[in-house]
């Protein structure tokens, strides 16, 4: 072995080192989002962050209007989640029902109540690419600061949709979420930028907020079809979403468990 080649050898167990070392330290000074959570207001008709219905292209406003003039009467045919079908992003995030973040190094982990859903945003700086289009599509994401920066494109547009009302979409759909805690921990707020040219006249931005639930909160198995079948709705808006103590609303951060 050649002198230089004993110096890659070398360096390569150091630079892998330097890696995860440096992966340790970010995630050390990250803010820890793990835990039970849900969404603070019931969110079937997306609006942008100052209250407005986002500006869509003519064709997609058209089918818009015939959508959500159908939801308004009851009428859900146009929705492939009310057969069950994935939601999407970030439609599944606004549904009445729990999710779990679990959170890694080099992954964040969302476990969804809604008929077993998962969502993984892969933190390892790596680029990733959806093989086809996805329900949830393909995340990545990156820490600046105290805010996770997630990024998600290669989202499937032929039976999803962005919100309740029938807000569409195309594939060419990119999201940009910007995630923090507020409140001591209690809750977590996700910004999220929705660029997709071929439906929207520009970029726009909405906000959701979640509550951390108590710590000692577990979420249920969710079989959706097992919902449809007894009668029920795939999504029910009616039941209510998981209600604190008094002490828990007087004191949200001692109720999710003393989060940072």
């Amino acid at each position: 072995m050649s002198a230089q080649e004993a110096r890659r050898q070398y360096r390569r167990p150091l630079l892998w080192l330097v890696l995860i070392l440096g992966s340790a330290r970010a995630m050390a000074a990250a803010p820890d989002f793990s835990g039970v959570w849900e969404v603070t207001t019931r969110v079937q008709e997306l609006k942008t962050v100052d209250g407005k219905t986002p500006d869509l292209k003519a064709p997609a406003r058209r089918l818009y209007d015939e959508r959500r003039a159908k939801w308004q009467a009851g009428d859900l045919s146009y929705d492939p989640t009310a057969k069950c079908v994935a939601p999407g992003m970030p439609r599944i995030l606004t549904l009445p029902y729990p999710f779990q973040i679990i959170q890694r190094p080099t992954r964040i982990t969302y476990l969804f109540q809604w008929n077993y859903w998962n969502r993984h945003v892969d933190l390892s700086g790596k680029k990733l690419e959806a093989p086809y289009p996805l329900s949830l599509g393909e995340s990545s994401g990156h820490w600046q600061n105290d805010t996770l920066v997630i990024e998600t494109d290669g989202l499937r547009a032929d039976n999803t949709l962005l919100d309740a009302a029938g807000m569409p979409h195309s594939e060419s759909l990119r999201l940009t979420e910007r995630l923090r805690l507020r409140q001591g921990g209690a809750l977590l707020e996700d910004r999220i930028r929705i660029d997709d040219p071929e439906t929207f006249s520009a970029p726009w931005e909405t906000k959701l907020e979640f509550r951390k639930l108590p710590a000692a909160t577990e979420i249920p198995l969710d079989i959706c079809l097992d919902r449809v079948d007894a009668g029920k709705p795939a999504v029910d808006w009616s039941s209510p979403l998981v209600r604190l103590s008094k002490t828990a609303r007087a004191n949200p951060r001692a109720a999710a468990g003393g989060a940072r």
